[in-house]
């Protein structure tokens, strides 16, 4: 099953206004040239809760300082999280440096989840960004175009928000980029809707075109973020500014499980699904807000007219990629999850091929499902323990869940010439966490065979596939943090009912 720390990038994104996204910049034209004591007037060092349905599960610390010539900007969050009994703690931090006048000059992005540290640092030149990539002892260097258009650093965010809102501005809107998905240009917008909750503080709503739910703010006369709230099915996401002190008393035992809360029950057994080869279901969203799932690989919807959608699986049909799939080379290369450039993984590939009397020249077909079927008898040590590990990581343990077999199957694929990427939604099991008949969070991997996009589960050990697998997002996981294309995920997580209607054998 699907793992909370293997979606939770996006979900911290939501834990503050200032932190809905890593922000970077150029500066504005004509724009006066930031001037150092300005700066250190706004200097300032705010710690949060953090909540998920009422319970407190971790906190957040934001600084933003003035250090000689350069601007620090700074975001830690910590939670701890549920994993259907058991728990894990997760950390994600950056921290933007830039110059007084707004030129950036470098971002780190930290992940810590477990055992496995990932970092990734942005340098910036006036052309170009070199990207330096490390996670488990292994490394990944690249270099990205700088990103396009005007757009604003952390430093000019903290200031130009902060100023307009102290000026009546009833909305403000600006760019930034997030470098958690590859300096990705978004679009913020904060309105002024009322008062806040809190004595002063007035209530603004920040949306971000990155992720699907906006976040409501109430900032005090300051200019600073009193309390932060986002509505999600599984429970509102609450930062609320405290003492330091008081942040880091929050209870870290057990934390908020996401993976019970965000489970969906049937109203009756449906066992047939784990040996059929074909179903149909009739999926609707639980609180009125929208739902998003994918038409590739075995899955198809269309629109039910009472409401929602249906949803259709057959095991062995293939979605044709888009050219633009068959031209984008993520699906080939390696990346700091999916090593598949890795000697240890190349190696394994290459014994997965052989021992199931095949050769690099044997069908596409054949070798993805030799593959998978390798990963499956492979990974012996199948628990929730393992944190959210590379492909070579894996090599090395053989141990994880679900998230582990997506990745390694996807890199092993890729070291093979077969582009890959991992899928992720929801699966039937007959039992999980203490429950029955249910569908869970879970990730398998889809890859390119002939020109289409083919299913393959890792973790079944009889068959490649089953219907009882709903598609909500795939990603190329081309970077050390979890690609946007999960950013479907959040509205679907905890607000769908699903119905059995058909189920062929």
């Amino acid at each position: 099953m699907l793992r909370p720390e293997s979606w939770i990038v996006i979900v911290i994104a939501l834990c503050a206004p200032n932190a809905l996204s890593i922000t970077g910049g150029v500066e504005v034209e004509n724009q006066t040239t930031l001037v150092r004591n300005s700066h250190r007037e706004s200097q300032r060092d705010s710690w949060f809760i953090l909540s998920i349905g009422g319970t407190d599960c971790g906190w957040m610390h934001e600084k933003f300082e003035v250090l000689g010539d350069r601007i620090q900007t700074s975001n830690d969050i910590r939670m701890t999280l549920g994993r259907a009994g058991a728990s894990t703690t997760v950390r994600v931090g950056w921290k933007f440096t830039e110059s007084l006048d707004g030129t950036p000059i470098e971002c780190e992005v930290k992940q810590e989840s477990g055992p496995e540290v990932s970092q990734t640092v942005y340098r910036f030149s006036k052309t170009e960004v070199s990207v330096l990539e490390t996670a488990g002892g292994r490394t990944l260097s690249r270099t990205i175009p700088f990103p396009e258009g005007i757009w604003w650093t952390p430093a000019q965010v903290e200031r130009n928000v902060t100023t307009q809102r102290k000026d009546g501005a009833t909305e403000i809107a600006y760019r930034t980029v997030d470098p958690s998905s590859g300096l990705r240009i978004v679009d913020m917008v904060t309105k002024r809707i009322g008062e806040g909750e809190e004595k002063n503080t007035i209530r603004w709503i920040t949306t971000n075109s990155a992720v699907p739910m906006p976040t409501e703010e109430d900032v005090d006369t300051g200019g600073e973020i009193v309390m932060s709230r986002t509505k999600m099915a599984i429970g509102d996401m609450i930062a609320r500014r405290s003492s330091e002190a008081q942040a880091k008393k929050t209870s870290t035992n057990g934390g908020v499980d996401l993976i019970l809360r965000s489970m969906v029950s049937l109203e009756k057994p449906s066992p047939e699904l784990l040996t059929a080869r074909h179903a149909r279901f009739a999926v609707r969203s639980t609180n009125r807000e929208s739902i998003s799932f994918s038409a590739a690989g075995a899955q198809r919807f269309d629109v039910n007219p009472e409401g929602g959608i249906f949803i259709d699986v057959k095991v062995g049909r293939t979605s044709p990629a888009t050219a633009d799939e068959l031209a984008d080379a993520r699906y080939l290369d390696s990346s700091i999850l999916i090593d598949a450039n890795d000697p240890a993984v190349q190696a394994l590939a290459l014994r997965a091929v052989k021992s199931a009397g095949l050769n690099e020249t044997s069908p596409v077909a054949d070798r993805a499902e030799a593959l998978r079927a390798f990963v499956m008898r492979f990974i012996i040590h199948k628990d929730l323990a393992t944190a959210f590990a590379g492909a070579s990581a894996v090599a090395q343990s053989k141990a994880g869940d679900c998230s582990e077999h997506a990745v390694l199957l996807a890199a092993l694929l890729r070291a093979q010439g077969i582009p890959a990427r991992v899928a992720s939604g929801m699966v039937y099991a007959e039992e999980f966490g203490g429950k029955r008949d249910i569908f869970a969070w879970h990730m398998w991997t889809q890859a390119l065979v002939n020109g289409a996009w083919l299913d393959l589960d890792a973790t079944l050990s009889t068959r490649s596939f089953h219907p009882g697998h709903l598609l909500i997002a795939t990603s190329a996981q081309d970077d050390a943090q979890l690609d946007a294309d999960f950013s479907n995920l959040l509205s679907t997580i905890g607000n769908v009912s699903i119905e059995v209607l058909h189920v062929d054998r």
